[in-house]
């Protein structure tokens, strides 16, 4: 998420946004800050996997989708704390880079990098604006952007950067919430508006077709499109006290999780003193309910999808 905003008051409001919330959804969340996946769909895969597990078998269900095995480089755009990258760096043996508006978010995804022994050369991330990064063109024959779209003001430039980045005969892979299709209701629009109002997002709500006409004025070449709102419903159905309780690790002692525990309550307290009106808004949000609320009745209503749009560089 967050990995980019519009003009320089949008990106410093963004990049602080982040930044203070980052130690409390790093230590709630984990490394990946995105939605589960659900073979089943919803209700039907209800308590049968952990909200952590849901999120590794997202990245590995996009990676089969798109039939993607290998890679010799990965580029995230919008890479969040690094637990994507991370995760198909290790899966596919391939160096990878990731670029995001947060300077707290990339030291933690460089810190988790390290942590898990790859080299600096190796997987590496760095702080920058997705819709003009420092980077040259075809830095990488794998370019994914995960829920980083939606924070785009101006979807053009940001679908223009994914096919500048990517490699000829390399593969682009953006997974999103959209909008619905064609004309939208003043009601349903509403809903959109309340998304923006939580996640901080700037609006301009593109639907997958939008999304998929970009590509092609790019060069890009569609190969599949799939509508996974059904799979990720659901995901947010998970309370603020499971992931206030939740192990980091499953073979953590009773002493180790309740440090951990200590730690988490103690951060999201601190967050509500210090945070700031936009933080507390985001913070208060989730723990009362209202970020489930909006999320769901956006989805259930229809105004909003989610779809992971698959899409080759015509190349060698």
């Amino acid at each position: 998420m967050a990995g980019s905003t519009g003009g320089p008051s949008h990106a410093e409001t963004s990049a602080h946004l982040y930044d203070a919330v980052g130690q409390i959804w790093l230590e709630m969340f984990g490394e990946h800050v995105h939605v589960g996946y659900y073979p089943e769909g919803w209700p039907e895969s209800k308590h049968k996997k952990t909200w952590q597990q849901a999120q590794l078998d997202h990245v590995d269900a996009v990676l089969e989708f798109a039939g993607v095995n290998k890679a010799n480089r990965l580029l995230d755009l919008g890479c969040g704390y690094g637990g994507t990258a991370v995760h198909i760096a290790e899966r596919l043996k391939c160096k990878a880079v990731g670029v995001n508006i947060s300077p707290f978010q990339v030291q933690a995804a460089n810190n988790l990098a390290r942590r898990l022994r790859f080299g600096e050369k190796e997987v590496y991330f760095v702080v920058g604006d997705a819709l003009q990064p420092d980077l040259p063109d075809g830095c990488a024959d794998l370019v994914v952007s995960v829920e980083s779209a939606a924070y785009m003001p101006c979807k053009e430039k940001f679908v223009a950067q994914l096919a500048r980045l990517c490699a000829p005969g390399g593969t682009v892979i953006l997974v999103d919430f959209c909008r619905a299709a064609g004309p939208i209701s003043a009601s349903l629009q509403q809903r959109l508006a309340s998304m923006d109002s939580i996640f901080a997002t700037p609006g301009n709500w593109h639907s997958a077709e939008q999304y998929k006409q970009l590509m092609g004025k790019c060069g890009l070449q569609v190969v599949r499109d799939g509508d996974w709102t059904r799979n990720v419903c659901g995901f947010w159905n998970v309370g603020l006290w499971s992931l206030l309780l939740r192990a980091s690790q499953p073979d953590m002692s009773f002493g180790q999780w309740y440090k951990e525990f200590n730690k988490r309550a103690f951060h999201t307290l601190w967050l509500f003193l210090t945070g700031g009106p936009a933080v507390l808004k985001m913070a208060a949000g989730y723990m009362l309910g209202h970020q489930k609320a909006v999320v769901q009745g956006g989805l259930d209503s229809g105004v909003l999808e989610y779809h992971v749009i698959v899409a080759k560089k015509p190349g060698k």
